[in-house]
């Protein structure tokens, strides 16, 4: 994995940090910095960076639950900490990026490629190279469970790929000795347990944390022998 600069806000942010940090890749991330800007001017949008923003350079910019209106400022910074790539999840529709398809093009013309999965831990896989090399370690969701198959219960879970939350890994702690003779039964529990982790949106129009879930539990299901 390379080098990192995670520009955040919020508690989706937090948690991911903490986690990435926590799973032996502080040393990975060169830069943290809680992104506060509410604006930023159209005609002159580096005029609201930041007087304390630290310019380290990475490879790729991870940014985490800022504000929509901050979103012009990503290609500037972008483009000065070196980053070849942006990876920008969308876990809350309220904090969509205002003018995405505008920071998409500024983006592409300084040859900076960035990519919005919605959420983040449903990307799988890239064609990019920065964003390949974050993506194999979190991402989508992957198990290994060893079962006893005659009384149809769980012994052991290993997690192949944790969520970059690390709700993965959480739910993981909490399956062996658990029951998966009635698949929809179990499937139900392990929602329920992910959404006790789950930090992600949940509203009828846009329900990402069920989203988040039934990826979980699809994987666990996937993995069972």
């Amino acid at each position: 994995m390379n080098r990192i600069y995670i520009l955040y806000h919020g508690s989706f942010g937090e948690l991911v940090t903490g986690h990435l940090a926590n799973s032996g890749f502080a040393d990975r991330i060169v830069c943290l910095y809680d992104l506060k800007v509410t604006s930023v001017s159209l005609d002159e949008p580096e005029s609201d960076l930041p007087k304390d923003l630290p310019l380290c350079e990475c490879d790729l910019l991870l940014v985490l639950g800022i504000l929509p209106k901050a979103g012009d400022l990503i290609p500037i910074i972008a483009e000065r900490t070196g980053a070849k790539s942006v990876l920008w999840p969308i876990e809350d529709p309220n904090l969509i990026p205002e003018g995405k398809y505008s920071i998409e093009e500024e983006l592409a013309k300084k040859n900076i490629h960035i990519e919005f999965p919605e959420p983040l831990c449903s990307l799988e896989t890239s064609e990019n190279a920065e964003i390949k090399s974050f993506v194999e370690a979190f991402g989508k969701p992957e198990f290994e469970l060893r079962v006893n198959e005659k009384k149809k219960v769980i012994e052991e879970v290993k997690v192949i790929r944790d969520t970059p939350c690390g709700s993965a890994s959480k739910v993981a702690a909490k399956l062996v000795g658990m029951s998966y003779e009635n698949l929809k039964s179990f499937e139900e529990q392990v929602m329920q347990m992910h959404d006790n982790e789950c930090v992600a949106y949940m509203g009828p129009e846009r329900p990402i944390m069920q989203q988040a879930g039934r990826l979980l539990a699809d994987a666990l299901k996937d993995a069972i022998p």
